[in-house]
């Protein structure tokens, strides 16, 4: 898997760019989850069932189309029943494609720094002879 692929997350046949170490798309995905928790503190659990799984997979649609634009949300769930379970099932791709490539960034950062750090054994070993001269 390259770094590429890393950063595009395929739903339902299609491709969505989602690079999250990328400052102002991390700023978009963070805005759209604040919009999501805002928005599913309205979400009225009383009255009918069939209401709140609406409102739960507006609530999904809302986040998709603020995270990758309009009409984003209209393709991933074309053709789908207004479906809590079809919902919800795209939201867990989702977490599970950001959960790959923060893992990936993490690993990459850690191996880079790793590179530059100087082992312990090594520093004491460099004092130690600065030492004997």
């Amino acid at each position: 898997m390259s770094q590429n692929d890393l950063k595009v997350w395929e739903i339902n046949g299609i491709s969505l760019p989602l690079d999250l170490e990328d400052a102002d798309v991390m700023e978009r995905y963070e805005n759209a989850f604040e919009q999501m928790s805002s928005a599913e503190k309205t979400i009225r659990l009383d009255g009918r069932a069939s209401g709140r799984i609406r409102a739960y997979c507006m609530m999904y649609r809302n986040l998709f189309d603020h995270l990758f634009g309009d009409g984003t949300s209209d393709k991933i769930f074309a053709g789908q029943p207004m479906s809590a379970a079809v919902y919800e099932a795209a939201y867990a791709s989702l977490l599970d494609f950001v959960r790959g490539q923060t893992a990936a960034a993490t690993e990459r950062r850690n191996a880079l720094l790793e590179k530059y750090r100087p082992n312990r054994a090594q520093k004491r070993a460099a004092i130690k002879q600065a030492k004997k001269k």
